[in-house]
């Protein structure tokens, strides 16, 4: 083989490692938001409007998809991180594991129309 061929073999073989890559970070990303949509539709959908345009069953709370806008994602990941599980009075207490926690919180920061991209 050439050098030339080489350097075409290995740049097709990184271009496919490469989508591959992405392939396989979108499949996870699309799990755990998944998983963090069950949860809300679990846990927060009695109250709080869930989706990018669904009616929010009481008027005073929050939709998730204007979340953003009162509470930036790192302050609820700071919150989550300082014991902090419910938003006010009438909202019930509840515990989430790192992970689902992690997974509600992709969630909720998928709905913003400039997604940030919530990793933790």
């Amino acid at each position: 083989m050439h050098a030339k061929e080489r350097g075409s073999a290995a740049s097709v073989l990184a271009l496919a490692v490469a989508a591959l890559a992405l392939a396989t970070t979108a499949g996870a990303d699309d799990g755990i938001l998944k998983r963090g949509r069950d949860i809300a539709a679990a846990r927060c959908a009695r109250c709080h409007a869930i989706a990018k345009d669904d009616e929010r069953p009481h008027a005073i709370v929050i939709p998730f998809r204007e979340m953003h806008t009162r509470f930036p994602i790192d302050m609820l990941v700071e919150a989550r991180d300082s014991g902090i599980i419910s938003g006010h009075d009438e909202m019930p207490m509840f515990e989430l594991s790192a992970t689902d926690m992690h997974a509600l919180l992709a969630y909720i920061d998928s709905l913003a129309p400039h997604k940030r991209g919530y990793t933790r």
